[in-house]
């Protein structure tokens, strides 16, 4: 019996392994276990990335909320207490609780700076099976404005095809002139920047009319050591190599350019080649046609703009070229010179044009110039040597347009002796030619002159806007090309002029974000 039972126990033993072998053998059922796994792992998975949105959704609004309640604090007309108005943002966007202490106000020198901190706390759904329960959404902000010492530079054309008429860009026609949409414009313009007491010490601008030639007027003409031969008007020729460069060149190598005038006068609204009357040089000859350098003074502004009349040719890079010397420092000598108590520069500008920006260094002066025109550069000629070198020619120029002094030559300043070179200005149809005028600038040369101060000026941060009013599409090409960026250049009509020359304005004093 013992052994029988002996027998029965090893049986059930024997059985029992065989059970075990065969059930750790079988393969039955492990597809659904493995699919469980990953089942469960996928929904962790998926659920972590709902609740990776859910943080970055209310980490955007967060950020968002600080950045526009900061901005809406800082400005400097706003009339509310800052703190106020960084919480009121917070509160209305639900996020009132989430500041961290209180807002940051720093208001000195004219800045006005609105720094904030918050943090959003976000309870988690699955993350916290992997014992993440929460998620910190953290949000810093600070606007600053104020302004810092800005330079500008206003170059305008000024020459002949401003007199027509505004052609609206929406069709229809204008009683408004071209020079009577930039008078307007120029205004606003220089109103935008000077007028607003808290601009007061912070913004120069110089105004630059340029035509044929650039009027520096007798007190820059005189500080940047320019010789006179005359006294009429105070127009400067420089060498091709000044535009490779920004910096004004040495005196010896400038030259007074002659003040005479090229086209007949222009008599009962056409010209007029018997006409003997000089309303246009080259180099424009009325006081309000000077440049205006380093001005905050808007009334002297206001006054010369309304009085900008169209002159003659057009020559941009000339007009650029004392824009760009307006604001190298190289002209700090020159500007000293002129500044203090009965000169016609602020005292407080007595350190301009200051150091052009350092890379990777926070500059406190922003140079900006603003050019507009609404043609190309043209032709530009100079009477030659032999009939301007005494001071009754100087004088008989300065009197008697070019055409008229060619039209009546027989009797006139040269006499019959020099009646052979005089029949030579006339062509076939009995037109007066230009056959023995100097040509000193051709459209060609102004072009390269006018790409290469661009390039220039932008390479050392002075930001360009250039605005082409009605122009061919030569001048829009140079214009497009010069400015800082495609969104710094404007194609317009003169009826959008007074609203381009403000956004620009509006742009120059904007706020700075800093995150």
């Amino acid at each position: 019996m013992a052994e029988l039972a002996k027998t029965k126990s090893n049986d059930a033993r024997s059985a029992k392994a065989d059970f075990l072998r065969k059930f750790g053998r079988n393969e039955d059922g492990s597809i659904i276990i493995m699919t469980l796994l990953f089942f469960v792992t996928m929904l962790i998975m998926g659920g972590m990335a709902v609740d990776f949105m859910r943080f970055e959704s209310r980490r955007t609004m967060l950020q968002n909320t600080a950045d526009v309640a900061v901005l809406a604090a800082a400005e400097l007309d706003q009339d509310k207490d800052p703190k106020a108005v960084v919480i009121d943002y917070f509160e209305k966007a639900g996020f009132g609780d989430t500041i961290i202490g209180e807002p940051d106000v720093l208001k000195i020198n004219g800045y006005t700076s609105v720094g904030v901190e918050a943090k959003f706390e976000m309870n988690t759904h699955f993350l916290k099976f992997a014992g993440i329960k929460t998620l910190a959404a953290p949000a810093r902000a600070t606007a600053v404005e104020g302004i810092a010492d800005i330079e500008v530079s206003l170059v305008v054309d000024i020459s002949g095809s401003m007199r027509e008429p505004v052609v609206p860009r929406n069709g229809g026609s204008s009683s408004q002139s071209k020079i009577e949409a930039l008078r307007d414009a120029a205004k606003l313009f220089a109103s935008s920047l000077l007028t607003p007491t808290k601009y007061r010490n912070k913004i120069s601008l110089s105004l630059v009319p340029y035509t044929d030639q650039v009027n520096a007027g007798p007190d820059l003409f005189t500080a940047v050591g320019a010789p006179a031969i005359h006294n009429y008007s105070h127009c400067v020729d420089f060498p091709d190599s000044a535009f490779g460069t920004l910096a004004m060149p040495a005196s010896a190598s400038l030259s007074h350019v002659a003040h005479f005038q090229s086209n007949p006068a222009r008599r009962y609204g056409s010209w007029d080649q018997t006409y003997h009357v000089v309303d246009s040089p080259i180099c424009p000859q009325q006081t309000f046609e000077r440049i205006i350098p380093l001005s905050q003074d808007y009334s002297t502004l206001e006054t010369a703009i309304n009085l900008l009349e169209p002159r003659g040719s057009t020559s941009i890079f000339l007009g650029l070229k004392w824009g760009t010397a307006l604001l190298d420092p190289s002209m700090r000598p020159a500007i000293t010179s002129l500044t203090g108590a009965g000169k016609p520069i602020d005292a407080v500008f007595s350190g301009r044009p200051a150091d052009y920006p350092v890379e990777g260094v926070a500059s406190g002066t922003q140079k900006v110039i603003l050019v507009m025109t609404d043609g190309k550069n043209d032709y530009s000629y100079r009477p030659p040597a032999y009939a301007y070198d005494s001071p009754a020619e100087i004088a008989y120029f300065a009197n008697n347009n070019f055409r008229y002094g060619m039209y009546t030559s027989y009797y006139g300043l040269f006499g019959y002796y020099n009646y052979h070179w005089l029949k030579t200005q006339w062509d076939y149809y009995g037109n007066v030619t230009y056959t023995d005028l100097i040509q000193a600038y051709s459209p060609a040369t102004g072009d390269a002159l006018f790409r290469d101060l661009c390039e220039l000026a932008k390479e050392e941060g002075i930001i360009i806007y250039a605005v082409a009013v009605e122009a061919p599409t030569a001048g829009q090409q140079s214009l497009a090309a010069c400015a800082s960026s495609p969104s710094h250049f404007f194609d317009v009509g003169g009826d959008e002029l007074s609203t381009v020359f403000q956004a620009i304005a509006k742009q120059i004093t904007e706020l700075r974000l800093k995150l």
